[in-house]
């Protein structure tokens, strides 16, 4: 089944946020004239940063010069990261509260976070979207303790294990810091809005080289305003307006405390649908609200022509008060670090770190409506409710027929709060010995998130109301509202160590060699609320899990420098994971260097991400489906009914559930890179490298339709009534046994289709020596996208989306991934004594909304997704939901983006330092797109794309640091 390009499996679900410690990773020997370092994608060391593997470093000057507030706002500078992010302004649903990344858009299973390079925790979500199995949440990494981030933008498996196919980021902090340093920061926009506010303190005492010792303590707290949607006015707000009827009127809702009520079509059908030609006579909405919340209805609010409250007066509820453009929050972190030197070549280190962030998001009052709602159990569903006000009913305006109600409880409050807590400690030992540096330590990060979802309904009050209670007394019972709260934790617990020395002679001079071995244990436990657990909430899906697993590994890498110009890496690595097959998994590198101003470099590698534990532990997140044709209680025909059986049968709703599989094997990847290392002169250094990678057997949500195509094979899938009297029997009268209404489907995880990404990297530095006008550093990073396909399935044809929007360019497939080809960014930065002047550009390429394929079908003349069905369209089925939108965008795109930045810091002062930052100095608005136009369960109302722009405009931001 074609499924919408943004349509997520969405439902009340759990987020939980991850700890994060400091740990020394990233080295280097001071007082050489030759720098040895550490680089993200090695255990080895190497003299220079240019390796193999094309990795990108962010500075902290860097950090400072884009302005972000957050990691996540950084990440977003990045050209080489994809779209398909998630991101916690407004309530995510399955994702909610949490911010990741995704290199290359190959989602953020498959992109993995180092924290100083051993892993995070991933969040205890059990989100059934594709690509969401494995979240690695940035909320709890504070920002101002960075010294740097590194991303590998290259398959890392070899070196790292699972989650690396599309590459690796590394988060380093500070360390080793003495002396105490107090700062604080502040930013909004030129409106006021999307205010953030923070401080942060650093304390330091003794050198481990000269005391013996080093101990650092930071602490960071931040806030952030909660704003409007409505207030979010720096997008292209008017054609917002124009093209979807959106913030043009007060319109929010027509349904409200002020009830509709649809009469009963027949008797004892339980059908209150009402159609537009009907509502005069099965339709009666009251209007006994205050006249300035009266409206009539048309489209011109966003209504669908077919609306039964066109022309009709109604009370408006204004849910768009509830809508965010960002989420009210507040972030705090603490994290510790001591080494302490015990002997000439030995020292013991221990960290400790705590980080809670908290999100509160806005939601309107619940509602009931006219259809059946599905409950559901921690283990399957529970007794559907639907509202059925009976003849005599003291609320039923119909003397004759039964009734159902549209009505919203305005005195319950709506929305969530997400607390989400992480503690992160690690102990260890490091040294030399005979020649080997060596490193161990023991690891235990522990996520926990508290979810309050509120005002949701207890159904053995709300029954009360189809036995006579009023719609006025049931609202004013307390015991009718519920506050729902979940609890859940993830953590790994790991224990690694590694070796590397250096040995031998070849030509081009020593041999390196690292070895390493890593033992973890995974585990997630997620608790729903006990009353949703038991299916005493209303259509409130739970999510329930309690897993763990043992993994081991063990590495080896090796250098050999067989010129002076020329060397090889060689690594591999072996992974168990139980009940699936030892997994190895190995990498190759080469560097020749042509000549001191050109080396030429290439990697190939293999990849892996096993089965998110999520994906192998029974239980999981529940979900809504819908349009499902039922083949037991339906003819082949999947229209006409059984007997028994009704219309409904043949266009199901039904709860869901991803399936537990414990079949699954490792998603596989072959990624290749091939670069230039240019540095014509001492001040001008580039790197360009053409990379491929292409991910197979990848691990997605089964489908309702397999289960039930296979239900006889697997009947445990399938969940029906088991009432004998509701089975249904077939031409001959037979009974069918088990044909009972269906109630819930599972979609056990599967390994299917592919994904191929291919394009180039560019990266140029420069540097100027003005003498007495100081220095002009610039920076250019550039990721141009060439090829991205997708194979829904093994065997389907590939076609390459790149430049457009996935799921609508091929319309066979259901993918919501948004692929613009360029991305880049330029930093120039002046400095002069006490004065820095930076320049930043970003720059976003557009993305094509033209239909091109169906699968094996190409569309001689493509046709734009949105605007008015043409008799020349390929397919019928144009999104007419937007008719004038050709006529304002002819080029059927959403627009590129280009956004100016200017800051400026000075050091003058006695230990003070100031800084001003100005991003998108120009105030361009963030570009339309139809998509975001109109309500979707990913992002509803908001009339952009938040994953490739944001709609903050003009904004502005101050720091000052004080240093004792």
């Amino acid at each position: 089944m074609k499924h919408h390009p943004l349509s997520k499996r969405s439902a009340i679900a759990v987020a939980l946020t991850l700890a994060y410690t400091p740990a020394i990773y990233a080295q280097q020997t001071s007082g050489k004239e030759v720098e040895t370092v550490y680089v993200t994608g090695s255990n080895l060391k190497r003299v220079g940063k240019e390796g193999e593997s094309p990795v990108q470093v962010i500075t902290a000057l860097d950090i400072k010069a884009s302005g972000a507030a957050t990691v996540a706002e950084l990440m977003r500078t990045v050209p080489s990261m994809g779209t398909d992010n998630n991101y916690d302004t407004n309530d995510g649903g399955f994702s909610r509260g949490v911010s990741t990344a995704s290199l290359r858009g190959l989602s953020s299973t498959s992109t993995l976070i180092l924290l100083n390079g051993r892993r995070m925790t991933p969040s205890a979500y059990a989100d059934p979207n594709d690509g969401n199995s494995t979240l690695y949440d940035l909320n709890s990494i504070p920002l101002s303790a960075l010294d740097r981030v590194e991303i590998l933008k290259d398959g890392a498996s070899a070196v790292y294990g699972s989650d690396a196919i599309g590459g690796v980021i590394n988060f380093i902090t500070k360390n080793n810091y003495e002396g105490v340093q107090v700062g604080v920061r502040a930013g909004a926009n030129d409106d006021g809005n999307f205010g953030k506010r923070g401080a942060s303190l650093f304390w330091g005492k003794g050198d481990i080289d000269k005391d013996g010792y080093n101990v650092f303590i930071a602490a960071d707290v931040s806030k952030r305003d909660r704003v409007k949607r409505a207030d979010a006015t720096d997008i292209q707000v008017d054609q917002y307006k124009i093209l979807n009827g959106r913030f043009a009127t007060p319109y929010g809702s027509t349904v409200s405390a002020s009830p509709s009520f649809y009469r009963e079509r027949t008797p004892g059908s339980n059908n209150f649908g009402v159609a537009q030609s009907e509502a005069a006579t099965r339709l009666i909405t009251r209007t006994n609200c205050d006249p300035s919340q009266q409206l009539v209805g048309s489209t011109a609010m966003g209504l669908s022509p077919r609306s039964v409250f066109i022309g009709r007066t109604f009370c408006n509820y204004d849910t768009t008060k509830f809508l965010e453009a960002q989420s009210a929050g507040n972030d705090e972190n603490v994290m510790s670090r001591a080494v302490l030197k015990l002997g000439a070549n030995t020292r013991a280190f221990a960290e400790v770190a705590f980080s809670r962030t908290e999100r509160n998001y806005t939601g309107a009052p619940i509602t009931l409506g006219q259809s059946s709602v599905t409950n559901f159990t921690a283990t399957g569903v529970a007794d559907p409710f639907q509202v059925i006000l009976p003849i005599g009913h003291p609320d039923n305006p119909f003397p004759t027929a039964r009734a159902s109600v549209g009505y919203r409880f305005e005195n319950l409050q709506g929305g969530t709060q997400n607390i989400n807590k992480g503690i992160r400690t690690l102990v260890g030992l490091e040294g030399t010995w005979s020649g080997w540096d060596w490193n161990t330590g023991l690891l235990w990060n522990q996520s926990q998130k508290n979810d309050v979802t509120y005002g949701r309904l207890y159904l053995p009050t709300l029954r009360k109301l189809n036995t006579g209670t009023s719609l006025a007394a049931l609202a004013a019972d307390p015991t009718l509202s519920h506050d729902v709260v979940s609890d859940n934790k993830a953590s790994i617990l790991q224990w690694d160590a590694k070796v590397n020395t250096e040995f031998g002679a070849l030509p081009g001079g020593p041999m390196a060699l690292a070895l390493g071995t890593e033992v973890r244990r995974e585990k997630i436990n997620l608790n729903p609320d006990p009353l949703v657990a038991s299916g005493q909430i209303y259509g409130l899906a739970n999510t329930v899990i309690d897993g763990q697993r043992d993994v081991k590994s063990a590495f080896v890498e090796l250098r050999t420098p067989v010129l002076k110009n020329l060397e090889f890496d060689f690594a591999g690595r072996l992974d168990k994971y139980p009940d699936i097959k030892t997994n190895f998994v190995p990498k190759v590198g080469g560097k020749w260097t042509v000549a001191d101003s050109v080396a030429v470099r290439g990697t190939y590698a293999r990849g892996f991400r096993a089965p998110g534990l999520t994906q192998v532990t029974p239980g999981g997140a529940q979900f809504f489906l819908n349009n499902i044709w039922d083949r037991r209680r339906c003819e082949a025909d999947n229209v006409t009914p059984k007997n028994g059986a009704t219309e409904v049968d043949c266009n199901k709703s039904a709860a869901g559930t991803g399936g537990a599989n414990p079949d699954l094997v490792p998603e596989k990847s072959k990624s290749y890179s091939i670069g230039l290392v240019i540095s014509p002169t001492s001040n001008l250094d580039m790197t360009i490298d053409m990379w491929r990678i292409r991910k197979t057997g990848e691990v997605i949500l089964g489908s309702a339709f397999d289960a039930l195509k296979n239900e006889d094979r697997n009947p445990g899938n399938v969940i029906r009534d088991p009432n004998p009297v509701n089975w249904v029997t077939d031409s001959k009268g037979n009974v069918i046994p088990n044909s009972g209404p269906l109630l819930m489907v599972k979609e056990p995880w599967i390994n299917q289709g592919a994904s191929e990404v291919r394009g180039i990297d560019l990266e140029v530095r420069h540097r100027k020596n003005l003498g007495d006008w100081g220095t002009f550093n610039t920076k250019l990073s550039s990721t141009y996208m060439s090829h991205y396909s997708i194979a829904a399935h093994d065997g389907d044809i590939e076609h390459n989306l790149a430049g457009s929007s996935a799921g609508i360019t091929d319309w066979a497939i259901s993918s919501g991934l948004d692929l613009p080809r360029w991305k880049s960014n330029l930093t120039a930065t002046w400095s002069r004594g006490d004065h820095a002047l930076t320049a930043t550009v970003n720059y976003i390429g557009p993305v094509s909304l033209l239909r091109r394929y169906d699968g094996t079908d190409t569309f001689a003349q493509p046709f734009c997704h949105y605007g008015t069905p043409k008799p020349t369209d390929a397919e019928p089925d144009r999104d007419a939901t937007v008719p004038l939108y050709e006529a304002y965008f002819p080029d059927c795109a959403v627009n590129s983006w280009t956004t100016v930045g200017l800051g400026y810091s000075y050091t003058g002062f006695k230990n003070l330092s100031l800084s001003f930052n100005i991003q998108n100095l120009f105030d361009t608005k963030a570009p339309y797109d139809p998509r975001y136009g109109v309500s979707t369960a990913a992002s509803p109302l908001q009339g952009y794309n938040e994953g490739l722009h944001n709609n903050q405009g003009r904004y502005f931001t101050f720091s000052a640091n004080y240093t004792f």
